[in-house]
C-alpha cells in the first residue's frame, strides 16, 4: 500500500499493499527459500547475509547493504504514476513485511504477503506478530489533509491497526461485497472488482474519475 499526506490541494494518498518482488527465489527441499537472501522473510535474514549478489545496487559507504528505496521495489506502472502524481514525500507503503513505511525507506528486495494464495514460506497470517514500522504519524498531517488507501481487503486489518488513532480524514476504497467497517475511517465503494482492482482504482484516482 502507498500513502500520501497533503493539504487540501495535495491530498494524502495511501496506495495499495503488496509483497511482490521481481524475481523467483530458489527454494530448499523443506519449502523455505535459500538464495538469493533478499527474497527471504525479513525476520529470517541473517545480519551477515544481507549483502549479496542478488541486490540491484552496488555497496557503498552510504548504502553498505545494497538496499533499495521502498517505492522502487514494486513493478506495476501504476505505482510510479501514483508516486509522480502525489510526490515521494507524500507516498507511503503498507508492507506485509515492514509495516507502514515511507517511499524512500531502504529495504532488501523481500517477498512476503498477506495473500492466502501465496506459498507458505512468504505468507504472513493474522497470528504472526511483527514489529511493524509506522512512519506516517500525526506530525506528518497538516491542516485538513486526507489519507487515501488503495489495497486488497487482506491488508485492511493491518492498515486499520496502524492508523486508527491518526487524526485525519482516512478514506478506504473497497470493492468487496462484505467489508468490516470502523468508525475512524470513511469508505468509498469502487465500482469494478476482480483481480488487482486497486490498481485500476488508483489509476482512476489519478485521472479524477472517482469520488475523493
Amino acid at each position: 500500500m502507498q500513502c500520501h499526506k497533503g493539504s487540501c490541494s495535495r491530498k494524502l494518498q495511501c496506495g495499495w499493499t503488496t509483497g511482490e518482488v521481481r524475481r523467483t527465489p530458489r527454494v530448499s527441499s523443506r519449502g523455505w527459500p535459500t538464495r538469493p537472501v533478499s527474497t527471504r522473510r525479513p525476520d529470517l535474514i541473517d545480519i551477515d547475509d544481507v549483502a549479496g549478489p542478488s541486490h540491484h545496487l552496488q555497496s557503498s559507504a552510504d548504502n553498505p547493504d545494497c538496499l533499495l528505496a521502498a517505492a522502487d521495489l514494486y513493478g506495476p506502472p501504476v505505482y510510479r504514476r501514483l508516486l509522480h502524481h502525489v510526490g515521494r514525500e507524500n507516498f507511503f507503503i503498507l508492507s506485509a513485511g515492514w509495516g507502514l513505511i515511507s517511499a524512500d525507506f531502504l529495504l532488501p528486495d523481500y517477498d512476503i504477503t498477506f495473500s492466502s494464495q501465496s506459498e507458505p514460506w512468504k505468507r504472513r497470517t493474522s497470528r504472526d506478530r511483527f514489529a511493524d514500522f509506522v512512519q506516517l504519524t500525526q506530525a506528518d498531517i497538516v491542516n485538513d489533509e486526507s489519507v487515501y488507501f488503495f489495497g486488497g481487503k487482506d491488508y485492511l486489518p493491518l492498515y486499520r491497526h496502524l492508523t486508527h488513532t491518526l487524526v485525519a480524514r482516512k478514506v478506504i476504497y473497497f470493492a468487496s461485497q462484505n467489508i468490516r467497517t470502523h468508525e475512524a475511517f470513511e469508505y468509498i465503494r469502487y465500482g469494478s472488482s476482480g483481480t488487482n482492482w486497486h490498481y485500476r482504482c488508483a489509476a482512476d484516482f489519478i485521472e479524477g474519475k472517482i469520488a475523493t
